[in-house]
C-alpha cells in the first residue's frame, strides 16, 4: 500500500471519530475548497482536512509525518506561498473562536479567525486589536508576516502586539511560545513564521482602548497623483505617531461590486487613521482640504468596528499578482515611476492599485522579532497589485510590477515586506525580507522544530 493511502486511512479514522472533517478528490466541495483567495493558484492536494482543535491538528501532523507526507496550511486562504500539490492541505478555517479578557486587555484568537471575527468580540468592550486593513484578512496569517496596519505608527506591528502563540510543530507537540517559553520560536513566528515552522492554532494579543478614530479618505483626480504624492512625502515628517496614513493610486474596475460613482474611474487617494482627539484629527487633515478640495471627502469620526472602510479592500476571491517592499525615501523619480505605471496615458492600466503607507523610521516596539531590522530604516512600505484573470494578464502585470520596483530601487531599503508577496516570490524572499543574520537564525530554528521539512509549503528558511 502506498504511504499516502496509509495516511489517508489514518485520517479517515480521525474523520470517523469526529476529530476533523475531510474532503477527498472527487467528493462534493473538494474542488471549491482547493481554491485560495488568490484564484490564480490551483491546489491539488491528496486531501483537505479541517480539524476543530489543536488536538486534531496534532493528529493530522502525526499521520503525515509518519508517512513522510508534506503539509500545507490554509486558514483564510490569502497569499499561498506554494501550491499544495501532493500534500495534505490543512485547513484551519473552522478554528475561529475568539476570547477576550477585558481587564487584562488581551484576546486569544483562533488560528482560522479573521479580523472581522475579532472585532465582533473586542469592540463591545471598547478595545481594539492591532489589525490589518481588511476585516476579511486572517488574523494569525497577518501577524506571522509582521502586520503593518492603520495603528502601526502608534502601536507597532501586529507582531509587536503578540504575547503568546499556541503552535503544533512537526513532532506533533502542542507548544506555547512566549518571550520566556520557547523564546527563539516566539521570535521567529513574529514576522517570519508563515507556514514553515508548524501550525499556529491560536495567538494571544494585546488590545488597546480605542472606540473611535478620525479616519477615512480624500479622493483627488488621477491627474493630480504626482502632486499629491510629493505633498504627502513632504508632510509625513511633520505628523505625530498617532496618525498612520497612505497614498493609494486606484483604478476602480467596472464591476457591480464597486459603487456606481466609482466604476471605471481612477483616483489618487490620501487615506489614514488618527488615534486621538477628533478636533486634532480634523486639524491635521485640514492640511489637505485647505490645499485642494477633495473630489470626495470621506474623512471624519469613524467607529473602530468600521475600520475596514478606510481601505475598502476587495473581499471576493480573485486572481492577482502582488509585490511590496520597504521604502527609505521617496524621490521625484520614484514618484514619477509610481504614477506612470499605475496611471498610464497610452494604454489600459495593468494595476488595480499601488499604495505607499507611512511607517516613519518607527523601530519595532520590542526590537525582538524577525521583522524588526527591516522596518527600522524605512519611512514607508509600498504595495502594488494587479488582477490577473489569464496567463497573459499575469505576464503583463508582472512586467509592470518589476518595472516599478526597478525604477524605485535607489529609494528602497532592499527588503521585501512578506505580507505583500505571494507565490514563489514570497517563499524565496526570506533573506531579502529579514536580512542575512536573521535568516540564518531562522534557518537554525527551522532545523530544530521541523528537521524533516514536513512543512515545506511555507517560507523557505533553509
Amino acid at each position: 500500500m502506498e504511504r499516502h493511502d496509509e495516511a489517508l486511512l489514518g485520517l479517515e479514522r480521525l474523520r470517523s471519530s469526529g476529530e476533523l472533517e475531510m474532503l477527498l478528490p472527487g467528493e462534493p466541495g473538494f474542488d471549491e475548497a482547493c481554491v485560495p483567495w488568490s484564484a490564480r493558484f490551483r491546489n491539488r492536494p491528496l486531501a483537505i482536512v479541517r480539524p476543530a482543535s489543536a488536538t486534531g491538528v496534532a493528529a493530522v501532523v502525526d499521520a503525515a509525518r509518519e508517512r513522510d507526507l508534506k503539509i500545507a496550511i490554509q486558514a483564510t486562504g490569502h497569499g499561498p506561498t506554494r501550491e499544495a500539490d501532493g500534500a495534505i492541505l490543512l485547513d484551519i478555517s473552522h478554528m475561529t473562536d475568539v476570547r477576550v479578557d477585558p481587564e487584562a486587555r488581551r484576546a486569544v484568537i483562533g488560528g482560522g479567525a479573521d479580523w472581522g471575527a475579532v472585532l465582533e468580540v473586542t469592540t463591545p468592550h471598547g478595545l481594539a486589536p492591532v489589525l490589518g486593513s481588511s476585516p476579511k484578512v486572517g488574523a494569525v496569517g497577518y501577524i506571522l508576516g509582521g502586520g503593518v496596519g492603520w495603528l502601526y505608527r502608534k502601536y507597532g506591528s501586529g507582531a509587536d502586539s503578540v504575547r503568546a502563540f499556541e503552535i503544533v510543530t512537526a513532532d506533533g507537540r502542542v507548544r506555547r511560545a512566549t518571550a520566556d517559553e520557547e523564546p527563539e520560536l516566539f521570535w521567529a513566528l513574529r514576522g517570519a513564521g508563515a507556514g514553515h515552522l508548524g501550525v499556529v492554532t491560536s495567538v494571544e494579543v494585546e488590545l488597546h482602548p480605542i472606540t473611535e478614530l478620525y479616519a477615512g479618505s480624500h479622493f483627488y483626480p488621477a491627474d493630480m497623483a504626482g502632486d499629491v504624492l510629493r505633498r504627502w512625502r513632504d508632510w509625513i515628517p511633520t505628523v505625530p505617531e498617532d496618525l498612520t496614513s497612505a497614498v493609494a493610486l486606484v483604478n476602480f474596475p467596472p464591476r457591480d461590486s464597486v459603487p456606481p460613482d466609482l466604476r471605471g474611474t481612477s483616483f489618487v487617494i490620501v487615506r489614514g487613521a488618527f488615534d486621538g482627539p477628533m478636533d486634532e484629527g480634523e486639524r491635521l487633515m485640514s492640511h489637505w482640504r485647505e490645499w485642494r478640495k477633495p473630489a470626495i471627502d470621506a474623512f471624519g469620526p469613524l467607529r473602530f468596528e468600521r475600520v475596514g472602510e478606510i481601505s475598502q479592500d476587495p473581499v471576493d476571491p480573485m486572481p492577482v499578482a502582488i509585490t511590496g517592499s520597504w521604502v527609505r525615501a521617496l524621490s521625484d523619480e520614484s514618484i514619477d515611476a509610481f504614477v506612470e505605471h499605475t496611471f498610464p496615458t497610452e494604454s489600459r492600466p495593468a494595476l488595480l492599485f499601488a499604495e505607499v503607507r507611512h511607517t516613519g523610521h518607527r523601530a519595532s516596539a520590542s526590537g525582538t522579532h524577525a521583522m524588526a531590522e527591516s522596518e527600522a530604516d524605512a519611512i514607508a512600505v509600498a504595495q502594488l497589485l494587479g488582477v490577473t484573470p489569464t496567463p497573459s494578464a499575469f505576464e503583463r502585470v508582472r512586467v509592470v510590477l518589476d518595472r516599478v520596483m526597478q525604477a524605485m530601487t535607489p529609494d528602497l531599503t532592499g527588503r521585501h515586506y512578506l505580507n505583500y508577496l505571494e507565490g514563489d516570490e514570497r517563499r524565496d524572499s526570506v533573506e531579502q525580507a529579514i536580512g542575512a543574520s536573521a535568516a540564518s537564525r531562522l534557518a537554525s530554528i527551522k532545523a530544530q522544530v521541523d528537521p524533516g521539512n514536513t512543512f515545506d509549503h511555507g517560507l523557505r528558511a533553509n
